[in-house]
């Protein structure tokens, strides 16, 4: 089937024919060899309306070119001619085949008679080694891509595709090894075969066009003709206060369809972007880069533009300034972070708005970046901690921050129920058989870094004192204290003294930190 430019049209009548051909794999009817007729008559006001459509081009060709001295432009001319002459001759030779399978079917027209005839002198025509037919046409279709692409400079798919060449066939084991004159005219009843030829001729008129207008553009090389006539805005600022005025520069700008300029930024060539006027654009787009500030906070940096059309180049020198980006910090424990805690911090640049996609440094501490820009999770080694901001590997500055110790947990002795335990009242020894003892976080602390704040006990030194002697004397190597074997022992006015030896705080990484432990003694007096 056609290339890329087919009409809604002819994709219809393509894929319809497509449908016909497999068909006859069957026995079908003569009503469906009457829908090849059908589908050929179609093919043909297309080719009628290509032939037009492939002269105005041509004649437009020569118009634009003109008395045109310039290289490019007469020989875009010449091969734009040569491409038409082409295209004749060899819709002028294959309209001859055309007539064989007529003659060959002892008609010549399409009538009953042609549609109804089920044999196969056609396919015959076509495929046996013995005619020069078949090859004749294959070759008419092989040359005619060649000089096409040797006259335009533009690559085209071949026409003669065999089924491996066409997806819907490939991987189709009935049809995949076959050649291209097999394929088309095996088994094919003669109006089915005069149809698949007429339908490559609409293929070979789409082709001439996709050529012609490359040379078309070729040929506007010498002149510039501006066919697309836009306005144009340019406002002074794009954000305005309310109660402020809005000022703006009106005025017309212009292209040429038959021109594409070339865009520089700096000697790089820049992509041609359509827009939504038709006007070809080019895309400029870079990373900013900062430094040389004035006292307003502003760079000024410049680039040089140029435009290449038809020979000639139209520069220009582009100022622009750069502001200092200034970088926030919004949410999290900043100013002051804890040391070898998980701070949650966001670090936000508010002039890169949708742009701002940053990374982060610091030799102070490690920077885990979050689910979101600017989301990250800073754990500092060293009492002060600065962290660097890049964005699209620009610098953009850093951010200082200090960092305080964790302060000290609160130790809590509690009974076997879970309720704390006065240590000015204390618990009644004939009801004490156990104790837990619990390490509790600062509560701002807690609150700011709650994934840091979880503390155990590893290990405590319990003692049961009477007067200033102790009675019973234990190691406890967890939180929970058993002192079911003491309770027969205990006497009004005997205190259990609990001094806590080792505790470790589970920080945000998972990992156990030791806590330094400062005389933490705890009283429980014995009613």
């Amino acid at each position: 089937m056609a290339g890329g430019k087919e009409t809604p049209r002819q994709k219809m009548i393509g894929m319809m024919y497509l449908v016909l051909t497999a068909l006859l794999a069957l026995q079908v009817s003569s009503a469906v060899l009457e829908k090849f007729a059908i589908i050929n008559e179609t093919l043909d006001g297309l080719i009628k309306t290509g032939n037009e459509k492939s002269n105005q081009i041509l004649t437009a060709i020569v118009d634009e070119a003109g008395k045109s001295t310039n290289p490019k432009v007469t020989t875009a001319k010449e091969n734009a001619q040569k491409v038409r002459e082409l295209t004749q001759t060899t819709m002028k030779s294959i309209e001859e085949i055309k007539k064989k399978m007529l003659e060959i079917s002892k008609t010549d027209k399409i009538d009953e008679k042609f549609i109804a005839n089920h044999g196969s002198d056609v396919a015959v025509m076509m495929i046996d080694t013995k005619s020069p037919w078949g090859k004749k046409y294959q070759d008419l279709l092989k040359e005619y891509v060649v000089q096409l692409e040797q006259l335009s400079g533009k690559k085209f798919e071949k026409l003669d595709k065999a089924p491996a060449d066409i997806p819907l066939f490939a991987e189709n084991t009935n049809h995949k090894n076959k050649d291209f004159l097999t394929f088309t005219f095996e088994n094919t009843p003669g109006i089915a075969a005069f149809a698949s030829v007429t339908q490559t001729q609409t293929e070979i008129l789409d082709y001439e066009a996709t050529a012609l207008d490359k040379l078309r553009e070729d040929a506007g090389a010498g002149t510039v003709k501006f066919d697309k006539v836009v306005p144009m805005v340019r406002p002074k600022s794009s954000i305005v206060a309310a109660g402020a005025k809005y000022e703006a520069d009106m005025f017309i700008t212009a292209s040429s369809s038959a021109a594409i300029p070339e865009f520089y930024k700096d000697g790089v060539k820049l992509e041609v972007v359509d827009d939504v006027t038709g006007v070809k654009m080019g895309k400029v787009s870079f990373t900013t880069t900062g430094g040389g500030y004035n006292a307003d906070g502003l760079a000024k940096k410049s680039f040089k533009a140029e435009i290449k059309l038809k020979g000639e180049t139209y520069p220009q020198e582009v100022e622009y300034y750069v502001a200092q980006p200034i970088i926030r910090v919004t949410t999290g424990n900043a100013p002051t972070l804890y040391m070898n805690c998980g701070n949650n911090v966001n670090i936000e640049v508010p002039s890169l708005s949708t742009s701002y996609n940053p990374s982060f440094s610091s030799n102070g501490a490690e920077v885990i970046k979050g689910d979101k820009p600017g989301k990250v999770t800073i754990i500092p080694s060293q009492r002060k901690v600065t962290v660097n901001v890049s964005n699209g590997g620009t610098s953009l500055g850093g951010v200082n921050f200090d960092v305080k110790t964790i302060p000290r947990p609160r130790y809590v002795p509690k009974d076997n129920s879970g309720k704390e335990i006065s240590q000015k009242d204390g618990v009644r020894g004939s009801a004490l058989t156990g104790m837990r003892v619990i390490a509790e976080a600062e509560e701002n602390f807690k609150t700011e870094v709650p994934k840091d704040a979880t503390y155990r006990i590893r290990s405590m030194e319990v003692i049961h004192a009477r007067g200033t002697a102790p009675v019973n004397r234990m190691t406890a190597t967890n939180e929970n204290i058993d002192m079911s074997s003491w309770r027969a022992q205990f006497r009004p006015g005997d205190r259990i003294v609990i001094e806590i030896k080792t505790v470790t705080r589970r920080t945000y990484k998972g990992e156990d930190e030791k806590v330094e432990v400062k005389s933490e003694i705890i009283n429980v007096p014995i009613q």
